[in-house]
């Protein structure tokens, strides 16, 4: 989340996701945003923070990811730096490895903001009383102005500093029904358990396979291991067809297959309607 005033802290919350919105109405907050990566997360964290001349303290607060540390990681970024690979000198994080970052780009990051330790910290009136203490830096020394506008050496060395994706356009289309596979898939919800029901019926309509789960990921890796479909069209349909329905289940969302979701709640007694196919024809918007 990110303010428009100018003011001279970052925050940044690693894996407590609730903090940045009761931070960022202080006024020497110029962000606040959760960290979830050792490696490209950092990066964002560091660029964003060197185009923001004005910012010269970035408070780590929130609780760490045990899994990926890259509050340790960043921590160790500001102490050490990186090995000429990009690798962050002394980091525990998984991949802590910034492979798009440029030395000076680096250099400039530990030069200029001072990293303050705070993990573990979770309640915002404790952060923002650390933030009222952080000293004032009123000088331009480094040539921080050189960011504004992405003009200077520092600008320049921040452009180059970016990951390069080349951009593809987002097309592709599901095979025709009669060339996607056997049978037919239909999603359902069984609210009482708490669970996303798959259902894959054969060609003959009258046998098939039932899954079930609370996670979409799950169902749509299960329905490839099964060998259920192997078209990566089909599979890309299905894994965004289970996802919705997996926020229909979590948000209490009414649920029908192939519509779009909506604000509408879902029945407050679950229904128990037959979503299956009615005829030997799948129903339609079903993908075969």
């Amino acid at each position: 989340m990110v303010t428009h005033r100018i003011a001279d802290v970052a925050v940044c919350t690693l894996r407590t996701h609730t903090l940045p919105a009761r931070l960022t109405g202080h006024p020497r907050v110029a962000v606040a945003a959760p960290l979830a990566t050792a490696n490209l997360g950092i990066e964002e964290l560091v660029r964003g923070a060197l185009a923001r001349p004005a910012v010269r303290h970035l408070v780590v607060c929130g609780h760490d990811s045990r899994l990926f540390h890259p509050g340790q990681s960043l921590l160790a970024l500001a102490a050490h730096g990186t090995a000429p690979d990009g690798t962050i000198i002394g980091a525990h994080g998984h991949r802590a490895h910034l492979p798009n970052l440029r030395p000076p780009v680096v250099a400039a990051f530990r030069r200029r903001i001072t990293v303050h330790d705070l993990r573990g910290q979770d309640d915002p009136a404790a952060v923002l009383a650390a933030v009222d203490a952080l000293p004032r830096h009123t000088d331009d020394a480094d040539g921080a102005g050189d960011v504004i506008g992405g003009a200077g050496v520092l600008g320049e060395e921040l452009a180059a500093s970016t990951p390069r994706l080349v951009p593809l356009a987002a097309v592709g289309r599901v095979r025709p029904i009669a060339s996607a596979g056997a049978g037919c898939f239909v999603i359902s919800l069984d609210r009482p358990a708490g669970r996303i029901v798959l259902r894959h019926y054969g060609d003959d309509l009258a046998s098939g396979h039932e899954l079930r789960s609370r996670s979409a990921t799950a169902l749509t890796l299960a329905a490839v291991a099964h060998g259920l479909t192997d078209d990566p069209a089909h599979a890309g349909y299905l894994g965004g067809e289970l996802a919705k329905a997996e926020t229909a289940l979590r948000l209490g969302l009414a649920y029908v297959q192939d519509r779009p979701l909506d604000s509408r709640s879902a029945d407050p007694v679950p229904s128990h309607r037959w979503a299956g196919p009615v005829t030997a024809e799948p129903p339609e918007g079903v993908a075969l």
